[in-house]
């Protein structure tokens, strides 16, 4: 061989050796989790040429995350942020013209030009400035802010405030339930509806001295407000339910005019909630979701039609049994476009409208992955939403749309590729299985980075909470299966009874049998799992759950020992002390079939499904985490569970945060929160394969 021939394959050798080295990809860590960029609330231009969208990012050293909104073209090239790069803002919102953005920065309200110039503030407001809508005709911005509803002027609101936070006695005083949610006590503000000109001039408390939050709390947006046509009206969604607002899920739909005048109902009939207003173009219509059934959170979510000449209300898709999540017109009203889960996936579906607003059958738009918070352009022939998957973080994605539906979907955002092309992340693998009474349920697997065939690996049971909810085949920003396979488990994630979209008889079928159908679902399941993919090891298993998943870990340690390691997050444990506890009565009351005084309810629900009942049974090694905020299921349950769990001797450790609610948020707390996960799973199935 000539020298010359030696170097020329030496370097081919090199570079091969170089090409493989860079192909290998490893296991996900909390550092990569958590330097995900979250990509979301992608808006397209009125035009279709151009995108904001927010990316938030994280400071594991700072411990909190920030948001920054950049412009990107719909046709590709740079991002670059908006409205320069020494500014984080958020919630930005095109004018109906193109020509401006307002958004938020510091708790107020902005607006700018499209260039990022001719800053103005807006608002200087003592409660603050979020979810900006414009009006159709450019000339209005509607927002909320928080009020003391007595005050009639924002310097009373300051000294409101200011002699709250100068009181040295932090007392709570309540008379009325509901006198606290989620994470926060009613310290008697509300979050107001306000009005205001593009130039700051006629800033305006459309609801001044409501004793009602616009939007409820306490994760209402901007979804829940919107301006008629001519601008010249709003919609928005309130709660005005006295003494009954902790059992009430009556929400209605209030319209008041711009021009003067007091707010009325339009929904008054209907006792379940009424929620999220959107006018049709032609002003004719508002379309909006309704639940028919009161007190239960969890009904189908109908997409109703309110005629505004009429004053009368229809439903819009009768026979289609899936919830309308969000929804919006096609800008010449041949179509309504509504967003919904199905099958583990939120996905768009397509009504064409008659002349006379009746729909026709329902066409699957965008149904791949994982599809959220989608914006069209002012013509209809262009949209945008933001795209994930199990093995994917958000991107904005964007398509042309014709009638036949979405063409040439392209990713229009490349945040993330860089990170997840150096991972070995697993996609989702579907399957169905027959659960209790033979009725069909559906699951997926998501398989360790170490995953290879012929070897085994320890099985980790995912339990999702609600128990009205899902998992869905998406990037969980706490949940994330990637992170809880990476140790080196397969990863079984199921929907039984209870989960949408599946029809809303296989979400009734929760209600009231908490420990029966579906816990008979969730072990069906984990046999089909392991029939069906025979890498996963039935002898090392573990299950984990937040919420009702939690409550359900808690049953499960008292009605079964196959499990080798449990993690109960945030798990109900005493449904009698939870009822007393808790803040949002019409839950527990639907559930449970009333208060645990009653007599029905007390020996039918209360006294059958509870787990503190079953805790002599306990014996598998238990992690409890919880959080002192959280008002839902509150900490106290999880300090029983450990005091049980202990008393008896069982291996168990508790881990409470003082700082967090319902969900462990602060990125150095979930780094905490993973650790221990991690580990308590890892110490008890770590065993060698049997």
């Amino acid at each position: 061989m000539k020298a010359s021939d030696f170097l020329i394959a030496a370097c081919c050798l090199a570079t091969a050796a170089a090409t493989a080295s860079a192909q290998v990809k490893r296991g996900i860590t909390f550092d990569d989790f958590i330097a995900v960029k979250a990509v979301s609330d992608p808006q397209l231009s009125p035009d279709g040429r151009w995108v904001l969208y927010g990316v938030r990012t994280t400071d594991i050293d700072a411990n909190r995350r920030t948001t920054k909104t950049f412009l990107q073209s719909f046709s590709g090239g740079t991002a670059r942020q908006f409205p320069n790069d020494s500014l984080n803002v958020a919630e930005a919102r095109w004018s109906p013209d193109g020509r401006r953005v307002a958004y938020t920065t510091g708790g107020q309200l902005w607006v700018a030009d499209v260039n990022g110039g001719s800053r103005k503030q807006l608002t200087t407001l003592t409660g603050g400035a979020s979810g900006p809508v414009w009006a159709p005709t450019g000339d209005r911005i509607a927002f909320v802010s928080s009020v003391y509803p007595a005050c009639r002027d924002d310097a009373c609101n300051a000294r409101r405030e200011k002699e709250r936070e100068a009181n040295k006695v932090k007392a709570h005083v309540a008379t009325e339930l509901l006198y606290r949610h989620w994470t926060a006590w009613d310290e008697g503000t509300r979050s107001h509806l306000f009005v205001i000109a593009p130039d700051g001039s006629g800033l305006r408390d459309v609801t001044e001295a409501a004793p009602y939050d616009v939007p409820p709390g306490p994760f209402g947006g901007s979804e829940g407000y919107s301006f008629s046509t001519n601008g010249q009206e709003i919609a928005y969604t309130a709660k005005d339910a006295g003494r009954e607002n902790a059992w009430s899920t009556d929400l209605n739909m209030y319209v008041v005019s711009l021009t003067g005048g007091p707010a009325s109902v339009i929904t008054a009939e209907n006792k379940g909630a009424d929620q999220n207003p959107v006018y049709s173009p032609d002003g004719r219509f508002i379309a909006y979701a309704s639940q028919t059934e009161a007190g239960f959170e969890s009904d189908r979510w109908r997409l109703m039609l309110y005629d505004r000449s009429a004053k009368r209300s229809r439903e819009l898709l009768e026979g289609w049994d899936r919830n309308a999540d969000t929804y919006f017109f096609a800008p010449d009203m041949k179509a309504v476009f509504v967003m919904s889960g199905e099958a583990a996936r939120d996905k768009l579906f397509r009504f064409p409208l008659t002349r006379d607003a009746m729909a026709g059958k329902a066409q699957r738009v965008i149904a791949d992955s994982n599809n959220v918070a989608f914006s069209m352009s002012r013509d209809g022939r262009t949209i945008v939403w933001a795209r994930d998957a199990t093995e994917r973080p958000a991107e904005v994605f964007g398509a042309t749309l014709t009638a036949s539906g979405a063409t040439q979907p392209k990713q229009l955002t490349h945040l993330n590729d860089s990170l997840v092309s150096r991972l070995q992340l697993h996609a989702a693998e579907d399957f169905w299985y027959k659960g209790a009474g033979d009725d069909s349920v559906h699951g997926f697997v998501v398989r360790p980075p170490q995953w290879v065939a012929g070897k085994k690996f320890p099985v980790v049971l995912l339990i999702h909470g609600g128990p009205q909810g899902a998992w869905l085949d998406s990037w969980h920003s706490r949940w994330n299966y990637q992170l809880m396979a990476a140790p080196g488990f397969g990863v079984v994630v199921l929907n039984p009874r209870g989960s949408t979209g599946y029809g809303q008889k296989f979400v009734n079928g929760v209600s009231q049998d908490w420990g029966g159908k579906v816990y008979d679902d969730l072990m069906l399941g984990l046999d089909a799992a392991l029939g069906r993919f025979n890498w996963l090891d039935s002898t090392r298993m573990g299950a984990a759950g937040g919420s009702f998943g939690g409550y359900m870990v808690n049953w499960i340690a008292g009605h079964s020992d196959r499990f080798d390691a449990l993690v109960s997050h945030a798990g109900v444990f005493n449904l009698e002390h939870m009822y007393g506890a808790t803040e949002e009565l019409w839950f527990v009351e639907k559930e449970f079939n009333g208060p645990y005084w009653q007599g029905a309810a007390m020996s039918d629900q209360y006294r059958k499904y509870s787990p503190h009942l079953f805790a002599g049974n306990f014996r598998t090694p238990t992690l409890v985490l919880h959080g002192e905020l959280d008002y839902r299921v509150p900490y106290t349950e999880g300090l029983s569970l450990f005091t049980a769990l202990r008393r008896q001797n069982v291996p168990s450790r508790l881990v409470m945060y003082p700082d967090e609610g319902h969900w462990i948020m602060k990125p150095q707390n979930q780094r905490l929160w993973w650790n221990e996960l991690q580990g308590w799973l890892t110490t008890y199935l770590g065993k060698p394969a049997m």
